[in-house]
């Protein structure tokens, strides 16, 4: 039987993501069974900084009764001494049930998929796509909201053309019939083909505007990361381009807070470093600043994919 990944957000459909949600659900409310996957491990192969995704993944395997191995960096690896990126693959598979990944290069996830012997998990992929944050992000929101997902309305701040949160989410978000409106600060559009994904998939709206026109509608604002320190080099990432955003990127205040519902909330694509004042993370409606379901997430997706039976 061919092995399931999560290479892409759209590797699963809504069924896929409604089990997944009723997994984490039933962790969060009733906690993580010790035993759920004893005898498990998963590779935890990060080749780029982490807190949240990396650790998620550790502490998810580690809660449920498994372990983890893993690496940060090429470091203490035999890629030091020239082995491929593929082979490095084969090997951690052959030590694990199931590999998460976070790597620089664009391909590394789907390379990676073809030749894994377990499944494989996206967290992050150069400048592609972090497939699991479209789950990790809606299941916060359906944690907090304590409503349906469906028609919610969106509103979205930063550089969604350079976030690969963004990318991966905005055609999930699509499935659950959503409205979404953007402000790109007038010059980082989310790229064509992903708008066009996610209208297929049953977007309701999809707009660009100022910030203060659709603040007091969303029930959902997301702000994204200004830079992309980390994970688009230097080299490919033109000095300008960061310089006209930290011109057009004004943090979230408390007066914006002032025009969002008190029913809605205020979510980020982590890590901050600028975006939001810290003055805001008193707001009850700042849900990045509570304990995100992050690990009831990740070991909602390891289960799935390793076919663990959840009741």
């Amino acid at each position: 039987m061919a092995l399931k990944h999560l290479i892409y957000s759209q590797d699963l459909d809504k069924t896929g993501y409604e089990e997944i949600f009723r997994r984490s659900k039933q962790f969060s409310d009733s906690g993580i069974p010790p035993q759920l996957c004893e005898g498990k491990v998963v590779a935890t192969l990060f080749f780029q900084p982490s807190t949240r995704t990396m650790m998620a993944f550790q502490t998810a395997m580690l809660r449920a009764g498994g372990g983890w191995i893993g690496v940060t960096g090429e470091k203490g690896l035999s890629a030091e001494k020239g082995e491929s990126f593929e082979d490095t693959i084969r090997t951690f598979g052959a030590l694990s049930d199931i590999i998460a990944l976070r790597h620089p290069d664009d391909q590394a996830a789907e390379n990676a998929g073809k030749v894994s012997l377990v499944p494989v998990i996206n967290g992050g992929s150069g400048s592609k796509e972090h497939a699991i944050g479209a789950a990790m992000m809606l299941f916060t929101w359906l944690n907090n909201l304590k409503r349906p997902l469906e028609g919610l309305k969106i509103g979205l701040y930063g550089t969604p053309q350079i976030n690969r949160v963004t990318k991966a989410l905005v055609p999930i978000m699509g499935m659950y019939g959503m409205h979404l409106v953007i402000d790109d600060l007038g010059h980082f559009p989310l790229p064509k083909e992903v708008e066009t994904r996610a209208k297929q998939n049953g977007l309701k709206e999809l707009r660009y505007d100022k910030l203060d026109n659709f603040i007091r509608d969303v029930d959902v604002l997301v702000v994204t990361r200004g830079l992309q320190k980390g994970i688009i080099p230097e080299d490919k990432f033109p000095k300008e381009k960061a310089e006209l955003i930290l011109k057009s990127y004004k943090p979230i205040t408390i007066q914006h807070m002032k025009k969002l519902r008190k029913d809605a909330v205020l979510s980020m694509i982590m890590p901050r470093i600028f975006e939001i004042d810290v003055a805001v993370d008193n707001d009850p409606r700042a849900i990045y600043a509570k304990k995100e379901p992050f690990v009831e997430t990740c070991l909602a997706v390891m289960t799935y994919l390793l076919e663990i039976p959840v009741p």
